[in-house]
């Protein structure tokens, strides 16, 4: 490329990044069709004349409010995704799940045997990640089953499968249900997944999952639990639900009526993981996030600014309580 050419690379990027011209002004400018101002845009970024860089807003980092919620939630890391107050629930769960592509394979880096939970969250952070090999050779493994038949978010194993061919890692897939009634005998296929499931539970180093409300219930038990189950559920204490075990606001697990088996990681051996990230929002799941970091089921949180400010007026009052 001629030096003439480079020069006028940067004086495009020059017009378009710093003077804030739209492409259209441009294209009248120096006679170029806007089709051609948008390649040479590109050729641009492609050769290292434009760097861009994405970044958290300081305060949010490493501010006040960060370091409060870190210490009084036992939290490791802490990322926050900033959002307007106007945004619904989808649009700041699509946020977070795009803060959680860019970030989860640095969070991931290293371990070998990585749990995937399920969710809308999941679902949409497996769908906005971009190829980024970890290096090694990690398997990715459900750890909870599939539910219905028409939820694309409650679907492990197509979630596993994004996220293993962005990141380049092997998949196990259980085949198995998340719930099933007790009554009910495995086959010899169902055992013989289960217990391969279970070995690699064993194995375990980092798990990357969401965190529901109450009402997730609702939206996740299929025809394999009864309405009565549900209603149990929504008319307990419980303020959320980790891999579809609903627990108190002090962290502990409901305990799960006789009439059906969840087939899930429990909760408990969380606390003993090596990493356990949480990607999750909204102001309905502050008192779930609170009990979830306080009980030790997660020390990597991604989350909304919103709900951080919403956290920290929690944990403030009962301080001053």
């Amino acid at each position: 490329m001629s030096s003439a050419d480079l020069w006028q690379l940067y004086r495009i990027a020059q017009l378009y990044y710093r003077e804030g011209k739209t492409q259209e002004e441009i294209s009248a400018a120096i006679s170029l069709s806007r089709s051609q101002i948008s390649r040479l845009l590109d050729k641009a970024r492609d050769m290292g004349i434009v760097r861009i860089e994405v970044a958290l807003p300081e305060e949010l980092e490493t501010g006040p409010l960060t370091d409060f919620l870190r210490q009084n939630m036992g939290l490791d890391n802490l990322i926050l995704v900033p959002v307007e107050d106007d945004w619904d629930s989808h649009k700041i769960t699509d946020a977070i799940a795009r803060t959680g592509a860019f970030y989860l394979p640095r969070l991931i880096r290293g371990s070998q045997v990585i749990g995937i939970g399920w969710g809308e969250t999941m679902y949409r952070t497996a769908q906005a990640l971009k190829t980024r090999p970890l290096g090694g050779e990690p398997v990715f493994i459900p750890m909870i089953g599939a539910s219905g038949s028409n939820n694309p978010y409650l679907q492990i194993n197509a979630i596993i499968d994004r996220i293993s061919e962005r990141l380049q890692g092997d998949s196990f897939f259980a085949n198995l249900p998340a719930f099933r009634e007790k009554n009910v005998p495995l086959t010899a296929y169902e055992n013989k997944r289960l217990s391969m499931l279970h070995d690699y539970w064993d194995h375990v180093e980092a798990a990357v999952f969401g965190l529901g409300t109450k009402e997730s219930c609702q939206g996740a038990f299929d025809e394999e639990v009864s309405l009565a189950s549900q209603e149990r559920i929504m008319s307990s204490d419980v303020v959320g639900d980790v891999l579809s075990q609903f627990f108190f606001a002090d962290g502990s697990i409901l305990e799960q009526d006789e009439s059906f088996h969840t087939n899930a990681f429990p909760a408990e051996r969380l606390k003993g993981l090596r990493k356990t990230i949480c990607l999750a929002g909204g102001p309905r799941k502050v008192r779930a996030l609170i009990g979830a970091a306080r009980a030790g089921y997660f020390k990597n949180l991604i989350t909304d600014t919103r709900t951080a400010a919403l956290i920290y007026e929690h944990l403030r009052s009962d301080i001053t309580i």
